[in-house]
């Protein structure tokens, strides 16, 4: 139990720093960018040169996580992102950024960011034991979320006093601890195996395995789909909110926030023995149902004509809601992956999983912000609604066999005990 509970404390921490330093630096860029150029495309290049490295690079990553020791893996992106602020913060005393600096930045960020990430996801089985990892998973997204929630919070106060290069230093030192802090994680030892295959038939390995496993598989292709109908309600939600309602920005910051709130709370209740997850297949289903139905909040404002204070507190519990079964459908997906995929193509598998999921994403926002020029809003998100609740049931229909099997075997053992 000590070595788990040690580990515990060390990844939260790495984690907490690691995604702090990121964050910090990606609001700072995109606001600078924003704010000197005045342009909306050069602000969407900045992000999309964080997101293409990701969609591009994760199976890779995952391929090199499964075949290095990860513990170094982990160690040395963290390092590298050190040094890579560490540089830009010397550059930016002697000249000054402008857009292509920036791209350059969030470009090899995201490289390094994208190693470690994949890396670590795939690490949480030889981490932790099977038992503690639903309260593991809950605490990183707690992690996850609150870093989203504290750091735009903090950049924007000190955006107009501090200079550039003191958030480039800032990040550099949160990362270079981070990487000290994962040099202290202790994994549980795996036989690594021995492959003569060239990295990009073992990305291959990693697809074909994840599509003969029929739960994965469908867990994978309905992941790919609700990402892409979540980038739905980012596009639809802002015009919802402020050109149908008319709430103020500020206002608008508020509702943002309440969803990282959601997402906060409904973690930290995850890793409480109270929300513990017997049936992991069973909540899935349970939870992605109920975010199929629950899409189609933000339109009910628009169809019964919301004033502004009604809507308002409507879209707050809305967003609550929404943090709390978006997590409870991440962590028992999450939990499965990581006691169901051989050890040996995690990292692969993780890879594979998320540039799918991110793949989608730029699609989306390019049909969901043509069409919400050419569709009503409400009308858009009653037909996104339907979409989802139809493949949900489908894909859940696919592995009904494999709930009730999971179920039974719970059960089974319960019994026996």
């Amino acid at each position: 139990m000590k070595k788990s509970f040690s580990n515990l404390h060390i990844l939260l921490i790495g984690k907490f720093m690691s995604l702090f330093a990121s964050n910090l630096f990606t609001f700072i860029a995109g606001l600078t960018v924003l704010t000197t150029s005045g342009s909306g495309l050069q602000f969407a290049i900045v992000l999309l040169a964080g997101t293409l490295p990701r969609i591009l690079l994760s199976p890779f990553a995952g391929a090199y996580a499964d075949k290095l020791n990860r513990k170094r893996v982990i160690v040395n992106m963290e390092t590298l992102n050190g040094m890579l602020f560490l540089l830009a913060g010397i550059s930016s005393l002697i000249w000054t950024f402008n857009v292509p600096a920036y791209l350059l930045i969030t470009a090899l960020l995201s490289v390094f960011s994208t190693f470690l990430s994949v890396t670590l996801s795939s690490s949480i089985p030889l981490l932790f034991k099977e038992e503690e990892l639903q309260r593991t998973n809950s605490l990183i997204q707690s992690i996850i979320s609150f870093s989203s929630i504290g750091t735009p919070l903090l950049a924007g106060a000190l955006f107009k006093i501090l200079p550039i290069s003191v958030f480039l230093f800032s990040s550099a030192v949160l990362f270079f601890i981070a990487g000290l802090v994962a040099t202290q994680l202790k994994f549980q030892t795996r036989d690594i195996q021995e492959t003569s295959q060239s990295t990009w038939k073992e990305v291959q390995s990693g697809f074909q395995y994840l599509k003969k496993q029929r739960v994965l598989w469908t867990i994978a292709l309905l992941a790919t789909f609700l990402n892409f109908f979540f980038v739905a309600s980012e596009v639809l939600f802002p015009i919802a909110a402020l050109q149908e309602i008319g709430v103020s920005p500020l206002q608008f910051g508020f509702l943002e926030s309440m969803f990282a709130i959601g997402f906060l709370v409904a973690s930290l209740l995850h890793a409480l023995p109270f929300f513990k997850i017997k049936y992991r297949l069973s909540t899935m289903r349970s939870a992605l149902i109920a975010l199929s139905l629950l899409f189609i909040g933000p339109a009910i404002p628009l169809y019964f004509t919301f004033n502004v204070l009604p809507a308002i507190l409507f879209f707050s519990f809305f967003a609550l809601l929404s943090g709390l079964f978006v997590i409870r459908a991440n962590i028992p997906i999450q939990m499965y992956l990581q006691t169901n995929t051989d050890p040996n193509y995690l990292g692969r598998v993780m890879g594979v999983l998320e540039s799918l999921a991110m793949g989608i994403t730029p699609l989306g926002f390019i049909l969901f912000g043509f069409l919400s020029d050419l569709i009503p809003v409400a009308l858009l998100y009653t037909i996104c609604m339907i979409c989802l609740l139809s493949l949900t049931l489908i894909s859940m229909h696919r592995i009904r066999h494999d709930i009730q099997a999971e179920r039974a075997e719970v059960q089974s053992i319960e019994r026996i005990s």
